[in-house]
C-alpha cells in the first residue's frame, strides 16, 4: 500500500513538472513530436521508409549540434551567436584544406579554430560587455572575410576522401552523424547539469547582477558557452564538407536561423537561465520532421520556409506567455 502511494506520488510529481509554466512547452514539443510521427508514419506515403528515416536523421544531426551550443549561448541570457553559419561556413573550407595532413590533424585543427573564435567573442562579451547580437554579426562578417580571403573566393576540395565520416553508418539505420549528435548532446548537458562552470551559466542566465555579486566567475562562463557554441558550429561544418567533399562560403548558410529555431521551438527560454540541451536537440528534430512532412507533400521551399518561421513565431509567442504567468 505504501509502495503504490509512493508510485503514485512520484507519478504526480513528474506530471507537475513536465506541464510546470517553464516546462509546458518543451513538454507540448515532445507531444507534438509524438502525434507528427504517428500522423506521417499513417497518411505521408514514403515516411516510414528507412531511406526517408535516414534523410530526417541526416538533416537533423547537423542542426542539432549546432543548437546544443547555441543552447548555452541562449541559457547564459546572451540570447543568440549570429556567427554560427559563417564559422560553419569557414570550417568546411579549413577542414578541407587541412585534409592532406590527415583526417585527424584536420578535425584537431579546425576544432582549435572553434574554440580561438569563441574565445574571441565570449571575452568580448564577458569581459568587456559588449552587445552579444552586435558582437556576434560582426564576428560574422571579420569570419566570413577571412574565409572567401583563405579561400581566394574558391570552393576547395581534397584529394583525402572522408565521406564515411558524413554519410557513413556505423551499423544498418544508424548513421555516424546521429552518433556525433548524441556524443555532443550527453556531453554538454553533463557539462551544464553536472559541472560548476555549467550551473554557473545558468544562475548567470537567471540574473547576471546577482550571478556577479554571488561571486560567480561570469567571465569565464560566458567564455564558456561561446567556445561550446563556436566549437559546435566547428562541428557541424566538418560533417557537412565531410558529406559535401568540398568546402565552400555557401555550406553553412542558413544554420544560424535553423539553430536558433530548434532552440526557441525546442523550449529554451530567451530570456536565458531555463531550459536543458536535450530541448534544442528535439527542437531539431521537430523541426525536420515538419519540413520532411511538407517536402513529401510537395510544397515548395517557401512554404517549408513560411512554415518553419510561423512555427517559430509561435513557439517565441507562447514562450513569452508562460513566462509571463510564470513570474506572476
Amino acid at each position: 500500500m505504501i509502495a503504490k502511494s509512493s508510485g503514485t506520488m512520484n507519478v504526480k510529481s513528474m506530471t507537475a513538472q513536465w506541464f510546470a509554466p517553464t516546462r509546458i512547452q518543451a513538454t507540448a514539443v515532445r507531444i507534438a513530436t509524438l502525434l507528427l510521427i504517428v500522423y506521417a508514419a499513417v497518411c505521408v506515403q514514403g515516411f516510414a521508409s528507412l531511406q526517408n528515416l535516414s534523410s530526417i536523421i541526416f538533416t537533423t544531426a547537423s542542426v542539432g549540434i549546432a543548437a546544443c551550443g547555441l543552447a548555452l549561448v541562449t541559457i547564459s541570457g546572451n540570447l543568440f551567436m549570429l556567427s554560427i553559419g559563417a564559422t560553419t561556413s569557414v570550417a568546411t573550407i579549413v577542414f578541407v584544406s587541412l585534409l592532406s595532413f590527415g583526417i585527424f590533424p584536420a578535425v584537431l585543427m579546425t576544432l582549435a579554430l572553434g574554440v580561438v573564435l569563441g574565445l574571441v567573442q565570449g571575452g568580448a562579451i564577458g569581459r568587456f560587455k559588449t552587445n552579444p547580437i552586435i558582437t556576434s554579426i560582426a564576428a560574422s562578417s571579420v569570419i566570413t572575410g577571412l574565409g572567401s580571403w583563405f579561400s581566394g573566393g574558391r570552393t576547395l576540395t581534397s584529394d583525402v576522401t572522408v565521406h564515411w565520416l558524413g554519410v557513413g553508418y556505423l551499423a544498418p539505420g544508424i548513421p555516424n552523424q546521429i552518433i556525433i549528435l548524441a556524443v555532443m548532446l550527453v556531453a554538454t548537458e553533463f557539462f551544464l547539469s553536472r559541472m560548476r562552470l555549467g550551473r554557473e551559466i545558468q544562475l548567470l542566465g537567471t540574473n547576471e547582477n546577482t550571478a556577479a555579486l554571488s561571486g560567480l566567475r561570469v567571465n569565464r562562463a560566458v567564455m564558456a558557452a561561446y567556445i561550446f557554441a563556436s566549437v559546435a558550429a566547428v562541428i557541424s561544418g566538418i560533417l557537412i564538407a565531410s558529406q559535401a567533399s568540398q568546402g565552400n562560403l555557401s555550406l553553412g548558410s542558413g544554420l544560424d536561423f535553423s539553430a536558433i529555431a530548434a532552440v526557441l521551438v525546442g523550449g529554451i527560454a530567451i530570456n536565458g537561465g531555463q531550459g536543458r540541451i536535450y530541448d534544442a536537440a528535439i527542437g531539431a528534430f521537430f523541426l525536420s520532421i515538419i519540413s520532411n512532412i511538407l517536402l513529401l507533400r510537395g510544397y515548395s521551399l517557401d512554404i517549408q520556409l513560411m512554415v518553419k518561421g510561423a512555427v517559430v513565431l509561435f513557439s517565441v509567442l507562447l514562450g513569452a506567455l508562460m513566462t509571463r504567468k510564470y513570474r506572476k
